[in-house]
């Protein structure tokens, strides 16, 4: 294994948004859609995560182009992580390039450092675009998917020292999303390898597992309170999200649900609530989803808002759960961010100043109920009330 050091470099811009506000409440009934009952699909397993910035109060001329995408926080060390790919994944880049892991304070969100990746990894391995992130909770090392590369990337930012996995990955799958399990092995969604990976983060040993479903597209990844690995489908047609239990061999049984008897809906990100609710994005519908366990039954809640922008109105993105059980989400092409509350079927939905921020799949909840997201891309012109891409830091209680 080849580790590079690399100097830190580049800035990125932050914004705070603080103050004191109520909890979160919500005030805008959303539809509900029809229930019906998913009837599982099984089949047998395949084998062998700077200067100080506080409360901005005018727009900084200086933005990055780094196009922020996924974002982790590692609260027992203090610091957000986000992955900053420096494109457009629709779903890879154009190019393959090396870029940037950026470094902020959990406690104000200032920028502590961009570490930029090395050229070349194990094996002449380019690195390429991090696209999503996540934080290894025992030892604090940030390990993130390289789309264009086909590889899972792990930077230790204690020593600066990067390395890239690539053996065991099937060129061309482009490996997405990633989530730990409870033995601090990774897996990870391939959208165009219609697979998912597991990495031992000890061995380095990569196993992928063909979806049941050809052209399933897997996106988001998710782990329960269970600890059950929960993904979602993104393929057109498809409408499905899926499950498996994790083992330490990477050998799984993926049990498939459909969730869309239309097959219009295409699952996008996914969580799991406090009380073992699978909860996901539902893009272009405009909806955010449920699907309880127990029964199979699927629900849609319709909480895009009215259109900010003509022939460009609305990807509900981003989701996660609060401890509470309230679900957030971000609307990427409207600039929203809205919490759904499920005991009434209502939203609460804050527009984004700027238009054309687009917050996508970046989005984290702290423990203190402290909101953490991006923007990926943002005005650019001078004088703009936010001038993007930003990282965006809501303490608990501004949608209110």
């Amino acid at each position: 294994m080849v580790k590079t050091k690399v100097m830190l470099s580049m800035f990125f811009i932050l914004l705070i948004l603080a103050g004191s506000f109520s909890a979160c409440t919500s005030s805008q009934q959303t539809d509900s859609g029809d229930q019906f009952i998913a009837a599982p699909r099984i089949v047998p397993a395949e084998q062998p995560e700077s200067s100080q910035r506080v409360q901005a109060t005018k727009a900084r001329l200086a933005p990055t182009k780094t196009n922020p995408w996924g974002i982790a926080l590692d609260e027992a060390r203090g610091y957000v992580w986000v992955a900053e790919p420096g494109c457009e994944m629709i779903p890879t880049c154009d190019g393959t390039f090396a870029s940037y892991i950026g470094k902020y304070a959990l406690a104000d969100g200032s920028m502590i450092a961009d570490y930029r990746q090395p050229d070349m990894g194990p094996a002449q391995k380019k690195y390429s675009s991090p696209l999503f992130v996540a934080v290894n909770p025992k030892d604090g090392h940030v390990w993130f998917t390289e789309p264009n590369s086909d590889a899972i990337g792990e930077l230790s930012a204690d020593d600066s020292m990067w390395s890239n996995y690539a053996q065991g990955i099937t060129p061309g799958s482009a490996p997405y999303d990633l989530v730990f399990d409870k033995n601090g092995n990774i897996w990870f969604t391939e959208i165009k390898g219609n697979a998912i990976g597991f990495l031992n983060t000890k061995t380095h040993k990569i196993v992928e597992t063909a979806t049941p479903t050809l052209g399933s597209h897997p996106y988001g990844i998710t782990r329960d309170g269970k600890g059950n690995i929960w993904f979602a489908e993104n393929g057109k047609g498809v409408s499905q999200i899926a499950t498996f239990a994790p083992t330490s061999t990477g050998a799984i049984t993926i049990t498939e649900y459909p969730i869309d008897p239309a097959l219009i809906s295409q699952p996008h990100l996914i969580t799991a609530d406090p009380h073992g609710i699978i909860w996901f994005s539902d893009g272009f519908t405009g909806n955010i989803s449920r699907f309880d366990p127990a029964t199979q039954a699927v629900t849609h809640y319709r909480v895009a808002s009215t259109c900010r922008r003509v022939n460009n109105c609305t990807h509900i993105s981003g989701i996660i759960a609060d401890k509470d059980g309230n679900i957030w989400f971000t609307d990427s092409l409207n600039a929203v961010v809205g919490c759904f509350d499920p005991a009434n079927s209502t939203a609460k939905v804050s527009l984004i100043n700027d238009p054309n921020a687009h917050p996508h799949d970046g989005l984290a909840l702290q423990s203190n109920g402290t909101l953490w997201f991006s923007e990926q891309y943002g005005s650019q012109l001078k004088g703009a009330p936010v001038p993007g891409p930003v990282l965006v830091m809501w303490p608990k209680g501004v949608l209110k």
